[in-house]
């Protein structure tokens, strides 16, 4: 019996990989021979780099960097052996300054360092991130350039602060190898890039910051806009979840033509889950995503529907009473949830019990043959 598992986070208190290893072992006990296939799971703010590692096989290397306050930081990205460079941004881009004094100056010299090792294929997580300048600081970092009225330098390793100084973009020093990168920008976030459905008004209460602080920011990013469109032809506004990292998936989408998708997308695209699904007996799955992150769609409402879509036995067991309805409606045999409402502690043990639990007492219901008489 060929059984898949695929669970996600579950609010930060256990990895989509810690919560596979807990569902297999109950799936083990309670089926012979069991065929278990694991597939690990990501969203825009956390475990991309380690799901992908263990999914296919590749390089991690370690460079030196800078966080979102211009510290000295190490910082962590892949290269697997099919060619694509994995980048999670919360990995290294943090900050405690002021936000209008964080840079996003670190990713550009991540991405630089990979266009070293000769990387054409680039994917990017953007969730947890916390810069918000727009992508100017990344820019800098790979070789763009900002001037000022009196033609000086404006240097955006100083945050978007420093955003209304600048009068001209020059970006002709910009890495040459970057025209031939593929980019792939995970966001699972609905942002525009500024105005009221921008991340930064979106959010800006969990940054601890006034609703009037969140604006100027927000103004100063769509000054940048302004400047993109004026020197360089390129409309950054229009652009869907644009908003994504700061800005920095409408830069991408602008200057290379990147992809803004979300994680289903590319979980989907690395394990080809129709085809796992299709081959599968039984489906387990689950996710413990807060709602109030405002996901877009997480990857177990993909699973639900292909399992569906093909007529399989399928157990969600998920953290938060929301998808109890949806999955529900979708068709998916049964449901569990392992908490009435969310609990502000929890530890990744006691989590992953209660998820073994539920997976154990499901199959036991599955396998119970009720008599008629």
């Amino acid at each position: 019996m060929k059984v898949l598992v695929a669970m996600d986070e579950f609010n930060g208190i256990i990895s989509s990989y810690q919560a596979n290893r807990y569902v297999e072992e109950a799936v083990a006990s309670q089926i012979e021979k069991a065929d278990i296939v694991q597939v690990p799971l990501f969203n825009g703010r956390h475990e991309l780099m380690d799901s992908v590692f263990l999914w296919q096989s590749g390089t991690k290397y370690r460079v030196p960097t800078h966080d979102a306050d211009m510290n000295e930081v190490e910082a962590i990205y892949g290269i697997t052996d099919s060619g694509m460079t994995v980048i999670e941004g919360n990995l290294f881009l943090s900050g405690q300054k002021p936000i209008n004094e964080r840079t996003s100056f670190g990713m550009g010299e991540i991405i630089a360092d990979a266009l070293e090792n000769d990387a054409d294929h680039i994917v990017i997580s953007l969730g947890g991130i916390a810069s918000f300048d727009g992508g100017a600081g990344m820019l800098q970092a790979l070789g763009a350039k900002f001037y000022d009225d009196e033609a000086q330098e404006v240097d955006m390793r100083e945050g978007s602060r420093m955003l209304k100084y600048i009068r001209k973009i020059d970006t002709s020093a910009l890495n040459s190898k970057l025209k031939d990168v593929r980019f792939q920008v995970m966001s699972d976030f609905d942002s525009k890039l500024y105005g009221k459905h921008s991340e930064i008004m979106q959010t800006y209460e969990t940054y601890g910051l006034s609703r009037e602080n969140a604006a100027e920011i927000d103004n100063l990013i769509w000054y940048l806009s302004e400047i993109f469109k004026s020197e360089l032809k390129l409309a950054l506004g229009p652009i869907q979840r644009g908003g994504a990292g700061g800005g920095i998936a409408a830069v991408l989408k602008a200057l290379f033509d990147a992809e803004i998708m979300t994680s289903h997308a590319l979980v989907d695209q690395i394990t080809h889950l129709d085809s796992l699904i299709k081959q599968a007996d039984l489906i387990i799955f689950g996710e413990g995503v807060n709602e109030e992150d405002q996901i877009l769609e997480t990857t177990t409402v993909r699973l639900a529907e292909l399992a569906t879509k093909y007529d399989k036995p399928s157990i969600a067991i998920c953290a938060t009473p929301d998808k109890f309805d949806l999955f529900e409606s979708m068709g998916v045999t049964s449901m569990f949830n392992t908490f009435i409402e969310m609990p502000e502690s929890f530890t990744d043990f006691k989590m992953g019990i209660q998820i073994r639990h539920y997976t154990v007492q499901a199959i036991k219901l599955l396998k119970t043959q009720f008599s008629t008489n």
